[in-house]
């Protein structure tokens, strides 16, 4: 038993190192999930802005549930190239909320 006490505390600063590496670890991970979900939700919301912008432009002569699955469409497809996924009812809402954005300024 004292052969295992005397082990365990000369071997004290490497364990209490080992388990401090791992905690530093782990935040320094969920750090890195924070933040990466939002920059990803800043680059949704600019994707959709600009998809509905560039919808408006196009679109001219579209009725607005048209406007609104190519906005939905197009959005999709920049944000699959971007390898970053978004729901249909999240883009739904976005889009919603450019197009009130829209309807201010104009």
């Amino acid at each position: 038993m004292n052969d295992i006490l005397n082990a365990v505390s000369n071997n004290m600063v490497h364990i209490i190192g080992i388990i401090l590496t791992g905690i530093v670890s782990y935040i320094g991970l969920q750090a890195k999930n924070i933040y990466q979900n939002f920059v990803n939700e800043k680059i949704k919301k600019y994707i959709v802005e600009k998809t509905v912008n560039y919808v408006e432009q196009i679109g001219n002569n579209l009725s607005c549930e048209k406007k609104k699955d190519l906005a939905l469409k197009k959005s999709l497809e920049w944000l699959e190239e971007k390898k970053i996924s978004a729901s249909d009812t999240e883009l739904e809402i976005l889009i919603e909320s450019a197009v009130n954005c829209l309807d201010k300024k104009g």
